[in-house]
């Protein structure tokens, strides 16, 4: 077993958030006399594994969560004899434990210490000293199912406390621990943990093979075996009080579990392993009794694991490996004898999909959602996005591996910030194409491409099954400039009155009117904090006027107050919420129009006019708007031209890949109708447009409000295409 120096702090290198737990203070002294002690009381009361048929019998194999199998996972088909061999040489061992453990979610920044304390971080490490099978840490939290919450280190005395120190699981394998069980080994120089599943290749440890089963023991297997077709009987782990195991050392029960499979076919079973009936693969969910599995394991075929249901689009650990050509020391490569069936066949046989999951999308389920998938995919093709580095340097990574694809899990602002990242990297051409699991409040691209339209957790694993066979499509992308103009060159485009069509209503409304809230109210403090372009493409749709103001005060709430946005329905009903803010503005829509505020040319013709009678200006790249409507409509209808003329032509089919963009009016009643099926004003369709802003103005774009809190002209043109994947089978 390789082994990581324990002088030698590991720091991440993919994300910027670091979040550590400081332990309390270890005596770096802690002699093995004392541990020893501490593991002879503990073998005198035998560990229970604490059977989970109640969580077990109602799930199908392959949609077994890790955190619901035992959780002392024995190592793949490596390693063998290693941990029963390190309790008798302890003092030659070097440490698996630094002076700071950091198994932590990818960072760029070096952790910080505490002078006496050791800090344990959480999720995936990145760094220069990162093991092939490190595991990935994350304290339990109190939605977790109250019969795994205990420590299954093998010394332990109180295993269910959660009052000595925090109880850590590995979002990998499941394994659960108690933190100060870990300067325990620090300090005796022990490797008594077992193994994580390898997630790389690691040249210094020659012992891994790949493309093996990873084991986790179970006391009952949720299906039957897949040998005999039989259905476990549910017993303890580690069987009675006269059991032989009672006259072993605790710690030999890592060393147990992990040389179990160097039983040779028609040896009998040790006795402690009567009492334990079952193991499952985390890799595939393949589960056999224990002597089902002793008698296959000589044969190559059955050894060999298939990965499941997650074959075609999991990153075999064997494709990553260390690199001094990366940024980020790792890089995607084929071994050889891929590369070489691949060559004879024209085609990798294989769809690896990497993820980026918003954690603060979906009623801020993303984080769960992470973890979840560190313990069904290899937990280096997860990443939970941060910001634009940790996009950035996951595709350098698998900037080499064929056939890529990429799952966006988030709403319609996280899908666009990672096209748009992809648009900067790669040539469109040669872009991976992206698909959608929808954690948003609208999910407008979701919808239109296929994938949902609201977060579903029974359709996680479907979902990423279909990525391989989803159809790719282009998507155009749009470019937004600011340019500074001066407002008093601006013709009115007010309608001239005569006194031959005096009109009394608009001498009425002279004496009345006066600006929107959005437009007088410039020192709301959602507008303040939120007074920059969130960014200057855009591939949905982009709006200015009264849909856009209660969107930002939604925006602005929610960041202040994330805990009331639990849910998809919660969401919409805060969003119902902002929007009474604003009901002085919708009892007083005939009072205002943005023809007031707004100068409007679409392709050099000059269409103002067109926006007379209405409060949202939309202007749209999909046919999706506000939570799956759709504002242009979806049939072609006699409607205005492109310089608002009168026609019996039609406008062409609406396409998000034609390099046209359409111009749609809302009135405050076409706010409302349009979520019925009506549509809105059409307006344009055009290649590139000019809003001219005359005075301070809301606005969005993909779901992303902003304020621009002075008079400027918002120039709109195309900016070329990104590939999506289209999901026809719905």
């Amino acid at each position: 077993m390789t082994t990581l120096p324990s002088d030698v702090p590991i720091a991440s290198i993919l994300s910027t958030n670091e979040k550590s737990i400081p332990h309390s203070n270890t005596d770096d002294t802690v002699s093995k006399a004392n541990l020893s002690n501490d593991i002879e009381q503990s073998s005198e009361k035998l560990v229970n594994s604490r059977p989970l048929e109640d969580n077990l019998r109602q799930l199908d194999i392959n949609d077994i969560d890790n955190e619901q199998l035992h959780s002392v996972p024995l190592s793949s088909d490596n390693d063998r004899q290693s941990t029963l061999q390190n309790e008798q040489s302890v003092e030659s061992q070097p440490s698996i434990l630094s002076d700071q453990i950091n198994v932590s979610e990818p960072v760029l920044s070096k952790p910080s210490t505490s002078d006496g304390n050791t800090t344990v971080s959480y999720g995936v490490d990145w760094s220069d000293h990162a093991h092939s099978t490190s595991h990935c840490w994350f304290p339990l939290t109190p939605d977790d199912v109250a019969t795994i919450q205990s420590c299954t280190y093998a010394a332990c005395t109180n295993p269910k406390s959660i009052y000595e120190s925090t109880l850590l699981r590995c979002a990998s394998c499941a394994l659960i621990i108690h933190s100060h069980h870990l300067d325990d080994l620090q300090a005796t120089k022990a490797d008594f943990l077992p193994h994580c599943r390898p997630s790389f290749v690691d040249e210094n440890d020659d012992s891994l093979k790949y493309d093996q089963h990873f084991w986790s023991d179970v006391s009952i297997l949720p299906k039957p075996c897949l040998q005999c077709q039989r259905a476990s009987v549910a017993t303890t782990l580690f069987g009675s009080d006269d059991s032989p195991l009672s006259s072993l050392s605790a710690l030999n029960i890592p060393g147990q579990l992990t040389s179990f499979m160097n039983s040779v076919p028609g040896k009998l079973i040790p006795r402690m392993w009567e009492s334990s009936n079952g193991l499952v693969c985390l890799w595939c969910s393949a589960g056999y009794h224990r002597s089902c599995w002793e008698y296959l394991s000589a044969q190559e075929d059955k050894i060999q694991c298939d990965y499941g249901i997650f074959r075609n689009i999991i990153v075999r650990p064997q494709w990553l490996t260390r690199s001094n050509e990366s940024s980020t020391g790792f890089r995607a490569r084929l071994p050889s004898d891929l590369i070489n069936k691949s060559s004879e066949s024209n085609s990798f046989p294989f769809t690896p999909v990497i993820v980026f999951i918003n954690k603060r999308s979906g009623g801020q389920v993303g984080e769960k959602l992470y973890r979840k998938l560190l313990g069904k995919l290899n937990p280096r093709q997860v990443f939970l996005l941060e910001n634009n580095d940790t996009i950035n340097n996951a595709l350098d990574i698998y900037s080499s591996l064929p056939n890529t694809r990429i799952c966006v899990f988030g709403g319609d602002g996280t899908v666009g910030w990672v096209l748009s990242r992809l648009a900067d990297i790669y040539p469109s051409s040669n872009q991976p194409p992206v698909s959608i699991f929808p954690l948003g409040t609208g999910n407008d691209l979701s919808r239109v491409l296929g994938w949902g339209e609201e977060y579903d957790s029974k359709r996680l694993y479907n979902t990423l099954l279909k990525v391989p066979d989803a159809q790719t499509a282009v998507l155009d992308r749009w470019q937004v400039q600011l340019e500074e103009f001066d407002v008093s060159t601006l013709i009115s485009t007010e309608p001239k009155s005569s006194e031959n069509n005096f009109d009394i209503r608009k001498k009425i409304e002279t004496l009345f009117k006066q600006p929107p809230t959005f437009v007088r109210e410039t020192t709301r403090d959602a507008y303040q904090n939120n007074n920059k372009l969130p960014n200057t493409r855009f591939i949905n749709y982009m709006s200015f006027g009264l849909d856009a103001a209660i969107t930002l005060d939604f925006h602005h709430e929610r960041t202040l107050n994330p805990a009331k946005f639990s849910s998809p329905l919660n969401n919409k009903l805060m969003y119902l919420n902002e929007s009474c803010k604003y009901i002085e503005d919708f009892a007083r829509a005939d009072m205002w129009n943005l023809g007031s505020y707004i100068h409007l040319t679409c392709d050099g013709c000059d269409l103002t006019d067109a926006i007379r009678d209405c409060h949202t200006l939309v202007i749209l790249n999909i046919p999706g708007y506000a939570s799956g409507t759709n504002p242009w409509g979806k049939s072609s209808s006699t409607s205005l031209l492109s310089c608002f003329e009168v026609s019996t032509d039609l406008f062409d089919r609406q396409d998000f890949g034609d390099r046209k963009i359409e111009v749609v009016g809302l009135t405050t009643k076409h706010m409302a109708a349009i979520h019925v099926g009506f549509r809105g004003i059409r307006i344009a369709q055009c290649n590139q447009l000019r809003v001219e802003l005359c005075c301070p103005m809301t606005a969005q774009m993909d779901g992303e409000p902003f304020y621009l809190p002075k008079p400027v002209a918002v120039n709109i043109s195309h900016a070329g295409q990104v590939l999506v994947l289209n999901n026809e089978n719905k």
